[in-house]
């Protein structure tokens, strides 16, 4: 790309590039712009399987979450009840 980027300069500096020139300044950059697209997609997908392992770890700790309070407010409930029939909590 570099080599490309000199020449097309160099050209444009001392008149017009001709078609020729100019296609192969444009192929260049898109050989060189299609490997940062190719790499930016393949991080992309990486990226994106990530977050949906995430959000099923989120997703399963809200679930256990829930359990653990519904859990908690059933064996106070419990509780509440021994102390209310006068039993002593240990």
């Amino acid at each position: 790309m570099r080599g490309a980027q000199d020449a097309i300069e160099a050209r444009l500096r001392n008149g017009s590039p001709d078609q020729h020139e100019q296609q192969q300044y444009l192929e260049a950059v898109r050989k060189y712009f299609s490997g940062f697209e190719k790499e930016a997609r393949v991080h992309l997908r990486d990226v994106d399987r990530r977050l949906e392992h995430l959000n099923q770890v989120v997703f399963n700790l809200t679930a256990e979450r829930g359990v653990a309070v519904k859990r908690i407010e059933a064996t106070k409930g419990v509780l509440d009840e021994v102390e209310a029939m006068g039993a002593p909590l240990p």
